[in-house]
């Protein structure tokens, strides 16, 4: 079995207390049965307040009034890693924000959206992104005829997104065309209803959508966004094609990726006047993944609806 990750992997590192949108406040942190019992089980100075802060009932971390987990203290920093260190968190708290694609002859891994710090790192790669070899144990697995057919429709799109001798629009159209599809400024508000509709966790999305209605919308890309773009694609291709029960379905995920970058493309045409425009499109596509990435039920929703759209 090969082990991979995407070649801007190695530049992540946690900021902790540094990170103005903590993964440590508004979501439910499961832990894993072997944690939970390391928990049970310790006996340091630190393990009531360690048994305090557990609901060993529902295998979670509690949570204050303003969902912020009992661990995270005023300095931004987890207890549990203060006082154990790192290998003592569960699955959970370890692996975020990495995302894992297993095939039947090797593992690929990256970063989500929803880490602002990973968000950075990823939208400003400089290089194309591609999948860097980290180990290798000799195995002579090979992918099913499925993985196969999934492999060469994402070969085929990545090739399309990370073309830089073609513009946005026309990487769009090209991706499109590979997916047999077609998606023309009428759809728009189709598309932000489809947004609309599916569950939403912060105000500040909600608002920014609720803008898009009184916005002039156009299938033209602004060329300062072209990096941003391409990256944002590679990885959401990496992230969301791997799972797919056919090439049928990956071509749908692949619309409704297109889907999201208009609605991100929308509101940051929206908003930007004399910003940043790096700072503003991280700020976008964190917010974006934190409503509906990792959230199955909204990804189920956005494919159903790429599905549909040009039926």
């Amino acid at each position: 079995m090969k082990q991979y990750v995407l070649s801007y992997y190695p530049e992540f590192k946690c900021i902790a207390d540094k990170c103005k949108h903590t993964c440590c406040a508004g979501w439910e942190m499961l832990i894993d049965k072997d944690s939970l019992n390391n928990y049970l089980n310790d006996h340091s100075p630190f393990s009531q307040t360690l048994k305090r802060g557990v609901n060993f009932k529902k295998s979670k971390f509690k949570t204050d009034k303003l969902k912020r987990c009992a661990f995270l203290n005023q300095n931004g920093l987890c207890d549990i890693i203060t006082n154990f260190g790192e290998e003592s968190l569960c699955q959970v708290c370890r692996d975020h924000p990495r995302f894992r694609s297993f095939f039947s002859h090797q593992t690929e891994t990256g970063l989500g959206f929803s880490c602002e710090q990973a968000t950075k790192i990823i939208l400003s790669y400089q290089n194309k992104m591609e999948l860097l070899p980290i180990d290798d144990d000799g195995g002579n697995e090979k992918p099913t005829f499925l993985e196969q057919c999934l492999l060469e429709f994402r070969t085929s799109a990545l090739k399309i997104v990370q073309d830089r001798n073609l513009s946005i629009d026309d990487r769009i159209k090209s991706l499109l065309s590979l997916c047999n599809a077609n998606i023309c400024e009428k759809d728009f508000s189709k598309i932000l209803k489809c947004f609309f509709n599916l569950e939403r966790l912060d105000k500040g999305w909600t608002i920014r959508l609720k803008a898009l209605k009184k916005s002039d919308f156009t299938l033209k890309n602004p060329t300062i966004l072209s990096l941003y773009f391409e990256q944002f694609f590679v990885n959401s291709i990496y992230r969301h094609l791997p799972d797919a029960d056919d090439v049928m379905s990956a071509r749908e995920r692949t619309i409704a990726i297109i889907c999201t970058w208009l609605i991100i493309k929308s509101i940051f045409e929206n908003e930007y006047t004399n910003k940043d425009e790096f700072i503003l499109i991280c700020d976008i596509v964190r917010a974006y993944s934190a409503e509906v990435e990792y959230s199955q039920k909204n990804l189920n929703k956005l494919f159903r609806f790429a599905s549909a759209l040009n039926n």
